[in-house]
């Protein structure tokens, strides 16, 4: 499985080639993936290894072609979606239709976490912590969030 943690800043090249760190070309060696699947989701763009994007595809192939919320989903996020694989000096292009839609400029950011990775033009990327610490403080949907599984052991 590809599990790295971390945020990293990079610099988009004037193709628009992003840098992946070296953390994460490794692990994704490590896991046997030669790719990376990107979609566009809520400002930012998403990455997952080939196999979780076909695991994820299976299940949004079951969902209903002719229900209009699901062929919105399918529309907004599955069919922009792009394959990318890092070149010989491990950079990814970003299409560039993804890009115009991120926002992303030089400088970006690049969060792997929970076995995803997400890339982030840096400014848009302050605010949506910003706003992310906010909802949080806020406690807005922190109630379903278990932070450790009760296993009986003592903290």
């Amino acid at each position: 499985m590809f599990q790295v943690r971390g945020q990293f800043d990079v610099r988009m090249d004037d193709k628009g080639r992003l840098p992946l760190p070296v953390r994460l070309r490794e692990k994704l060696t490590e896991a046997g993936e030669s790719c990376l699947v990107l979609a566009s989701w809520d400002g930012g763009i998403q990455g997952f290894t080939g196999t979780r994007w076909r695991k994820m595809e299976r299940r949004f192939a079951g969902v209903s072609l002719f229900d209009r919320g699901s062929r919105a989903f399918l529309h907004a996020y599955v069919a922009s979606a792009a394959e990318v694989e890092p070149d010989a000096q491990g950079r990814i292009l970003i299409p560039p239709p993804m890009r115009r839609q991120a926002g992303l400029q030089k400088d970006c950011v690049i969060l792997s976490f929970l076995g995803l990775l997400e890339i982030w033009d840096s400014e848009r990327w302050l605010a949506k912590q910003e706003e992310s610490m906010r909802t949080v403080l806020e406690g807005d949907g922190l109630s379903e969030l278990l932070a450790f599984e009760d296993d009986g052991e003592d903290l």
